[in-house]
């Protein structure tokens, strides 16, 4: 007869390796899209920033003079420069107009807030170039503003500067990244408890106060989750500046752009594009520490 312990101790063994290979299952399909589409990709492209150019064809021969010509280069620096202090800019007021609106939507409009927080995600689904298309018809010289401006006689012709301007840019970054400073803000202030900041309120609390002190202290891990999400899409983005900045605003995203378009020069774009990725990885964990410090 079989031992009753050694035959339950049989079937958990064997359950806990049916769970097992159902776990790896489950993971199968994302792991395959994550090696294939960014994994391969990367790796690619770092071999291809060791390459040298030969009549304008990557060429198989280790060289280091693409990483070194893209950490000497005064142009790289003067648009690394440009990029992170509008990577800062454009987080900085996407957090200040984030947390207020994540605060309302938890606190004060909580009967609504399903409403308003799907209108938050149907914003993400509008068309990228179509929001970059409607701020050139805002900014342009024929544009809501300075067709407004000119009628209330505040200035006589169009302000060119607005167009092909880093305030276009920024602007235009601003009102695409906001939902994706609202989300994780909103999905950490949602084990806040409202009971907390009405607390707050009784005892003498104004609303604000009770936001800053209160709410904003438990909700950190979804602002600094919000300020690395806002400041790295900030740092690759190319798109905005080509259509919005001109030829004078651009950002280091354009460089990269550059190098793999109009001069082929895969081997710098690829060496750029790396350090522009590692650069990435560095400015997250730096902006993680410091939130985490500032909310001690």
């Amino acid at each position: 007869m079989n031992d009753p312990a050694s035959s339950v101790a049989g079937a958990l063994v064997r359950k806990c390796r049916r769970d097992r290979v159902a776990a790896w299952l489950q993971l199968l399909p994302g792991s395959t899209f994550f090696i294939a589409f960014f994994l391969v990709p990367l790796l690619g492209l770092l071999a291809m920033s060791f390459f040298r150019l030969v009549d304008f064809e990557p060429v198989a021969d280790f060289t280091l003079s693409n990483y070194a010509e893209v950490l000497t280069s005064s142009v790289h620096a003067r648009l690394a420069l440009r990029t992170v202090q509008a990577a800062t800019i454009v987080t900085a007021i996407v957090l200040l107009i984030s947390f207020p609106f994540a605060y309302t939507l938890n606190f004060v409009f909580r009967k609504h807030r399903q409403l308003l927080f799907f209108l938050v995600l149907v914003s993400l689904f509008g068309g990228y170039i179509v929001r970059i298309y409607a701020w050139r018809s805002i900014l342009g010289n024929q544009g809501v503003i300075n067709q407004g401006l000119m009628a209330l006689s505040i200035v006589d012709e169009p302000v060119r500067e607005l167009l092909n301007s880093m305030y276009a840019v920024g602007a235009s970054l601003v009102n695409f990244l906001i939902p994706l400073g609202v989300l994780p803000i909103y999905a950490a202030m949602q084990n806040v408890s409202p009971g907390i900041a009405e607390a707050a309120r009784d005892l003498g609390a104004s609303r604000l106060r009770a936001a800053r002190q209160i709410v904003l202290p438990l909700s950190m891990r979804g602002v600094r989750a919000a300020a690395a999400f806002v400041f790295i899409a900030t740092l690759g983005e190319w798109v905005t500046p080509r259509l919005l900045g001109g030829t004078k605003d651009l950002l280091i995203g354009n460089r990269i752009e550059y190098y793999f378009g109009a001069s082929l020069e895969w081997p710098a774009g690829a060496a750029l594009a790396i350090t522009l990725i590692v650069g990435m990885g560095v400015a997250a964990y730096a902006i993680m520490s410091l939130m985490k410090r500032l909310a001690r």
